[in-house]
């Protein structure tokens, strides 16, 4: 597992060119888009828009990455999403703890797709947008330095999280715990014991960060400058405009009764 120190991908293409505050109306209207809409058929679009994406930009290593958290929020939403809705439609599964009907199923496939969709689409964001950009975007915005400083931190703090389970889970491994399991329920089972020491990792990397800015005189009230602050030209313009009118498009359209289930 690599790293890095950021989930940033450093090429040349047409949304890394993009100014962070573009790409942030552009992840509104795919959020929205996979938001609004009930039926797996219609949150797919976004869906699959965003992982293509991804993968045209660069993002494969960084899907890698995830693709243990992005599987166990599918099957955990895909196995919990039946018991919140009404049953409906033709009966798939009949079993002495209950039963599986059509719109259930329905139901559970589009909500676990609508969360894949905002991880991908989230890591489509990251993978184009370095934290630096991303943390100039969000203050010519208007959004207060200190919070714009702590979502940089996050999402710096993120793959050295991702390094820390690999050693944790590689330390285990050597003490005789196996990782694995022949199906998806024995997997996730098997990382359980890992939580505790990652966890405890993490808290402790914080209150060191957070012992070194005290220490160097982090003050959030002061006013802040950036060096290569990105223009905001006409493509932005542009994909900004595309971005909103998505989001307003995929509303009209459920409000009409598209995507329903």
């Amino acid at each position: 597992m690599s790293s890095s120190p950021s989930l940033y991908v450093d090429r040349d293409t047409f949304l890394h060119r993009l100014n962070a505050r573009s790409k942030l109306a552009l992840l509104v209207g795919v959020f929205v888009s996979a938001y609004v809409f009930g039926n797996p058929l219609w949150v797919f679009v976004p869906l699959a828009a965003s992982f293509v994406a991804l993968v045209a930009v660069g993002g494969w290593p960084n899907f890698r990455r995830l693709w243990f958290i992005v599987l166990a929020l599918f099957l955990v939403g895909f196995a919990v999403w039946p018991a919140f809705t009404e049953p409906g439609g033709e009966t798939l599964l009949s079993t002495p703890l209950g039963t599986l009907t059509e719109r259930e199923l329905l139901f559970a496939l589009g909500r676990s797709e609508r969360i894949v969709a905002f991880i991908v689409g989230g890591l489509l964001f990251v993978t184009t947008t370095s934290n630096e950009e991303i943390v100039a975007g969000m203050r010519s915005l208007g959004i207060p330095f200190a919070f714009c400083f702590a979502v940089g931190t996050a999402l710096r703090l993120f793959p050295t999280l991702l390094g820390s389970a690999n050693t944790v889970r590689q330390a285990q491994a050597a003490r005789g715990h196996e990782v694995g399991g022949n199906n998806p329920i024995g997997l996730l089972r098997s990382y359980i014991p890992l939580l505790i020491p990652v966890f405890m990792t993490a808290i402790r990397n914080v209150q060191t960060q957070a012992m070194a800015l005290e220490a160097r005189g982090f003050d959030t009230r002061g006013k802040r400058s950036f060096y290569n602050n990105q223009p905001f030209g006409a493509t932005d313009w542009l994909v900004a405009a595309f971005g909103l009118a998505l989001a307003a498009a995929a509303i009209a359209l459920r409000l009409q009764g598209y995507g329903a289930i």
